[in-house]
């Protein structure tokens, strides 16, 4: 039986928490649709800044950085700001900030 994102709905950042869990919704958000993605990121976002500092939900939250919509991150963006030395600090915050410089560093030089 395969699971879908919607199976576990009201449950996202108890499974982002989880080792498996984690991993289960890492893997179906790089090829997730945006109705998916944003039953997800509801959950998510008003738990963020916990997840970003938890040893298996930094990965979720770097997964968005990467899959995301533009709207998502940018979410997701603000609540880094007045936070990211704090993250930087920590050490599993640190990988998302990590994760959110490297995109950035892509993108520039995507640019020239």
């Amino acid at each position: 039986m395969r699971h879908h994102l919607q199976d576990i709905v009201g449950h996202i950042v108890e499974f982002s928490q989880d080792q498996h869990g984690s991993r289960f919704i890492q893997q179906k958000l790089e090829t997730a649709n945006v109705p998916d993605k944003q039953l997800v990121f509801a959950e998510i976002l008003p738990n963020a800044l916990s997840l970003m500092i938890d040893v298996f939900g930094n990965y979720v939250i770097q997964k968005f950085f990467e899959h995301g919509t533009a709207e998502q991150i940018k979410a997701l963006g603000r609540v880094l700001e007045g936070n990211v030395l704090v993250l930087s600090l920590q050490m599993y915050g640190c990988r998302v900030i990590q994760k959110v410089r490297l995109r950035s560093l892509v993108r520039a030089l995507h640019r020239s």
